[in-house]
C-alpha cells in the first residue's frame, strides 16, 4: 500500500512541474487553480493535476471501510475517482446497453494512464480497461483487459484471458470488428507496408506465427518465430540455444544470420540493429552494414 501511493505521489510531482495549473488545499480539501482562478473547487481528498495537454485531471474521494476478514477486521482506505476537465465535466463512460460509468477506482495505473502527451487514455471499469480521448469522446464501449493502439491509427490491439487465464491479442478497428481473432500472444502492425504480424511465442512447439493483410487474411505462416515482416522479407528470431537473427528473402528463399539485441525497420529494405551497445544500419538486399548517427530517430 505505501509503495502503491508512493508511486502517485511521484507522478504528482512530475506532472505539476509541466502543469499550467497548480492544486491546492483549503480547509483539509483539494482543488486546482489556474492563474489563482479556481477551476476545480476544493471539496476533494486528493486530486492530481491536469496532464500535459491541459485536458484531464483526476479527483477522489477518500473511502473508508473494513476489510472483508471474518476474524479480524481491520480499516481499509479506498478512493472513489472522476476524471474532469476545466469546465468541471465529468468522464461518463458507456458500456455496450444502458449502463454508464462516471466513478473510477484508483489503483497503481490510474495516474500514469491519463499523465502522458497522448490525446487518448485508458480508463478501467469494472477491472476491463476503456480507450477514450481526452476531450471525452469514448473510442470503445467493450471492456477489454488490455486496449491500445496499433502503429496503424485505424487499429486497436486488444487482449483478453481466455478461460485459462491466460492473456491472449487480437486486433480491432475503431467499431471493435474483430480483424484478428483473439488467439495470439503478441501482435505487431506494419504500417509502412499494410502487414500485421500475429505471434504464437509461448503456446507450444506446434505454433505458428502468422503474417496478415489488413482484411484479416492470412498470406503466410512460419514456424519460427517473426520478429519484423515486409513484403519481401522476414526476420525470424531464434531464442535457443542463443538468440540470433534470421533475415529470410521471401523470393529467393535465402537466409542470412544475424546478431542484434534491438532491432527496427528503418527505410526501404534497410533495418536499424543495435548490437553489444553498437547501432548500425543493415540493408536486407545487399546484407552491407554501415554506421548509424544517433542524431537520427528511429523509424
Amino acid at each position: 500500500m505505501l509503495k502503491h501511493f508512493l508511486y502517485i505521489f511521484i507522478c504528482l510531482i512530475i506532472n505539476y512541474s509541466f502543469s499550467q495549473t497548480k492544486t491546492y488545499k483549503e480547509n483539509g480539501k483539494w482543488g486546482i487553480k489556474e492563474n489563482d482562478k479556481v477551476i476545480i473547487k476544493p471539496v476533494y481528498d486528493t486530486i492530481f493535476n491536469f496532464d500535459s495537454t491541459s485536458k484531464v485531471c483526476l479527483a477522489c474521494a477518500k473511502i473508508k471501510g473494513a476489510n472483508p476478514n471474518k476474524y479480524i477486521k481491520t480499516p481499509s482506505i479506498t478512493f472513489n475517482c472522476n476524471y474532469l476537465n476545466k469546465n468541471n465535466d465529468r468522464l461518463i463512460i458507456k458500456q455496450f446497453g444502458t449502463d454508464t460509468c462516471s466513478i473510477f477506482s484508483l489503483h497503481k495505473n490510474s495516474v500514469s494512464q491519463y499523465l502522458n502527451n497522448n490525446n487518448y487514455m485508458t480508463v478501467a471499469v469494472k477491472n476491463h480497461k476503456h480507450l477514450v480521448y481526452k476531450n471525452f469522446t469514448q473510442i470503445t464501449s467493450k471492456g477489454y483487459d488490455e486496449i491500445y493502439f496499433s502503429s496503424e491509427p485505424e487499429f486497436l490491439i486488444a487482449e483478453n484471458k481466455n478461460e485459462g487465464n491466460a492473456l491472449l491479442s487480437g486486433l480491432i478497428n475503431k467499431k471493435e470488428e474483430e480483424i484478428i481473432p483473439f488467439v495470439f500472444s503478441h501482435i505487431k502492425v506494419n504500417s509502412r507496408d499494410s502487414l500485421i504480424i500475429a505471434c504464437t511465442t509461448g503456446q507450444g512447439p506446434n505454433s505458428e506465427d502468422d503474417v496478415f493483410n489488413y482484411k484479416g487474411e492470412k498470406i503466410a505462416a512460419y514456424k519460427k518465430h517473426i520478429e519484423l515482416a515486409t513484403k519481401e522479407f522476414i526476420v525470424h528470431k531464434i531464442y535457443s540455444p542463443k538468440e540470433y537473427l534470421i533475415i529470410y528473402n521471401i523470393k529467393t528463399k535465402e537466409e542470412k544470420v544475424e546478431y542484434a539485441q534491438e532491432i527496427y525497420l528503418y527505410k526501404e529494405e534497410e533495418l536499424l540493429m543495435m548490437n553489444e551497445g553498437h547501432w548500425f544500419l543493415y540493408d536486407m538486399k545487399t546484407h552491407k552494414k554501415s554506421p548509424y548517427d544517433n542524431k537520427h530517430n528511429k523509424k
